[in-house]
């Protein structure tokens, strides 16, 4: 009697392969939802802390100049009056780069002066929806803690 030897098969079936699949794509799915969230919660908090600097350099700027900047701009570059001048900081007040910040959204930040208003100043983000965001979703430095 001559016993034949089945050969077994190697491999996955196209069951267990769709299944495998099935389980990285639900696993990938949560866990790119989590990384999502943490990278909008991390944009969320740079803004903050951006405007917490700008706010210091403001604050800066006025116990130099003995004024507030008229814009965002006046925080990089030396004021053409001499008498300001000579009490500008040097390098400015928003670092070495002179740029005028933007935003983790690409946006400008937003400052005005308002002397009527609740604050000396407006300053804020639009935040991840930019102009069209309401103002309620707006970043602002008197709302940061």
């Amino acid at each position: 009697m001559v016993l034949i030897k089945k050969q077994a098969k190697s491999g996955f079936s196209l069951i267990e392969l769709m299944i495998a699949i099935t389980i990285m794509a639900l696993i990938g799915g949560v866990a790119g939802t989590y990384i999502w969230n943490y990278v909008k919660r991390a944009r969320v908090d740079r803004a903050k802390r951006d405007l917490k600097g700008i706010q210091n350099a403001i604050n800066l700027y006025k116990m130099d100049i003995k004024t507030l900047p008229a814009s965002m701009r006046d925080l990089v570059r030396r004021p053409s009056e001499p008498s300001v001048a000579g009490k500008w900081q040097e390098g400015g007040y928003l670092g070495k780069d002179k740029k005028v910040p933007r935003d983790p959204w690409g946006n400008k930040y937003q400052y005005r002066p308002e002397p009527e208003g609740e604050n000396p100043y407006v300053l804020f983000s639009y935040g991840p929806k930019g102009r069209k965001a309401p103002r309620v979703e707006r970043i602002s430095v008197w709302d940061v803690e």
